[in-house]
């Protein structure tokens, strides 16, 4: 795989010996970017900066150079046995991501005479690999019953460096180190007594050890031990083929031990969900839940770090979970063999989000970033679908208008309705293949921040040939959009404000080329359920 600034090999190979069935995948990535960074003019309003009492200072930040590379390893060895009655399957897998270069060099001015106009650096790279180990396991007990157990442990080590500096001036050095433990053990139970009634019971266990180490300006050691234990019974009952309803509850215990700080909870999850096909060609699906979300360990994180010279960040110890609430129901209508229209509406809420909260207590009066649970998440949409076939299917087009409509309350209280739609084309001639899609602009606030993102509008094409064991494909993306624009943000709080753009290279002009070959040997085997790579482990270091 072939692209502007990035290259990209796989090799997946599959091996059978009677009832047994080998996978192998290897991959490797590299890429590289020297359009990253940002410019950005931040707001900041001091209440006593540096004893000097009341300040409003303007930071205006310009990129003038960035590197980043990032170089990545995934392989994994998985060994399947299988018969009518039992499938193990044991996985080992080892994944490496290394970004030996994360580096800006920006112009900075102010609007204060305090500052001089200068230039900032910051040089970072990270480290991070993982060892992962999954297992799966099936009984079928009887003709009525079986057991799934899914199993797994990771074990990974991140490290993450970085060096901010101005020249005859400030030095903030943030370094960590961080150890990663994770354990899980799922057992699902499934008891299908007749064709009308089906249970399943549902029991969990994770686990996650993450020993930080901090080093340079912030030196601290931090150790995040958090259980979730749930244990859940979901039932099904089908009504002469035609109805389908359910309804699942599931009790959660969360523990959280984060250096020395103790923060236990339980909470409920539950779902209903109701399927009406009056015949082949109508049905209605609803589905609704209700649960609880946790932050991350990093957000929780009691330490404090130094951004720049006006602003810090730490966790919020305190910080809770949040409640979240969604629904969803759709139409489905096939007239014939050519046409096929789908109209979905969906309710989402969160209650107590977790986002950032700016203030004016920071050392020396400066800006302090941390979290607290705050207003309410409101994300609702309306949409419909249309898929057509034409020229005896050779031709297949997508249609997808959805109307959104968004409001959030509390200290970053907004409100947008906004029309996105995505379309497709595919067209087969012989072994050849034409696709193309298009997708609108979106603006939308984070579901756990006051950010306001925009992204500009994407697009793609792409022609394929394939034969025998050869595929090969050419595309291009975003062909006329020749900046590397990638994402303007703003944000507006009581005491820091800022409008920025992201540079880089997710929507710049982009054009591919991919090429897989297969090469069959041996006993002749089925291609599915093949493997991809793992990926690192979760990091719990604050950012």
């Amino acid at each position: 795989w072939f692209g502007v600034n990035r290259t990209e090999g796989e090799l997946y190979s599959k091996m059978a010996y009677k009832r047994m069935t080998f996978d192998v995948y290897a991959d490797e990535i590299y890429l590289t970017n020297r359009h990253m960074g940002q410019n950005s003019v931040e707001s900041f309003k001091f209440t006593d900066f540096h004893g000097n009492g009341p300040q409003s200072i303007t930071r205006t930040s310009e990129t003038k150079s960035s590197l980043y590379r990032n170089n990545s390893n995934d392989f994994s060895l998985r060994a399947l046995y299988n018969t009518d009655h039992i499938q193990i399957s044991n996985r080992i897998a080892y994944s490496l991501t290394n970004i030996p270069h994360n580096n800006l060099n920006s112009g900075l001015s102010y609007s204060s005479d305090l500052f001089p106009i200068l230039e900032s650096s910051t040089v970072a790279s990270s480290k991070d690999w993982a060892l992962r180990y999954n297992g799966n396991y099936y009984f079928k007990l009887s003709q009525w019953a079986a057991l799934n157990v899914e199993a797994s442990y990771t074990y990974g080590r991140n490290t993450s460096n970085s060096n901010y500096s101005i020249p005859d001036g400030l030095t903030i050095i943030n370094n960590a180190k961080e150890d990663v433990h994770k354990y899980v053990t799922y057992l699902h139970l499934n008891w299908n007594p007749n064709k009308a009634n089906q249970f399943f019971t549902n029991f969990g266990v994770q686990h996650d050890w993450n020993l930080i180490n901090y080093l340079g300006n912030s030196p601290s050691k931090q150790k995040y031990d958090v259980g979730i234990y749930f244990l859940g019974q979901n039932y099904q009952h089908i009504f002469n083929e035609k109805w389908n309803v359910g309804a699942s509850l599931a009790w959660i215990w969360e523990t959280n031990r984060i250096s020395g700080i103790k923060a236990d909870n339980n909470f409920p999850q539950t779902n209903i969900n109701a399927t009406w096909s009056p015949n082949d060609k109508n049905q209605i699906y609803f589905t609704a839940n209700y649960g609880s979300m946790f932050p991350s360990a990093s957000q929780k994180s009691p330490n404090m770090l130094q951004q720049d010279e006006l602003m810090w960040y730490r966790g919020t110890p305190e910080l809770k979970d949040y409640k979240y609430t969604n629904a969803m129901l759709s139409y489905t209508w096939l007239p014939n063999n050519k046409w096929q229209l789908n109209a979905d509406a969906y309710f989402g809420y969160i209650k107590d989000r977790c986002v950032t909260l700016y203030s004016p207590t920071g050392p020396d009066g400066t800006i302090l970033r941390q979290y607290f649970n705050g207003g309410d998440y409101f994300s609702d949409y309306i949409g419909m679908s249309a898929t057509g076939k034409f020229f005896g299917g050779k031709l297949i087009a997508k249609l997808r208008p959805q109307f959104w409509m968004r409001k959030t309350t509390g200290d970053y209280a907004w409100s947008n309705n906004q029309l996105t739609c995505t379309a497709q084309l595919t067209y087969y001639l012989g072994n050849f293949y034409f696709f193309g899609w298009y997708m609108t602009p979106s603006k939308y606030q984070q579901d756990h921040s006051g950010i306001i993102s925009r992204t500009p509008s994407k697009y793609q094409l792409q022609i394929g040939w394939g034969k025998g064991a050869w595929n090969i494909s050419a595309s291009a993306y975003n062909f006329f959009h020749t900046s590397w624009d990638e994402e303007k943000e703003s944000l507006t709080s009581e005491y820091y404000n800022f409008d920025r753009t992201t540079f880089g290279t997710q929507h710049h002009a982009r054009y591919t080329i991919s090429v897989t070959y297969t090469v069959g040997y041996g006993k002749k085997v089925q291609r599915k359920n093949e493997m991809s790579g793992s990926g690192t482990a979760g990091s719990a270091i604050l950012k």
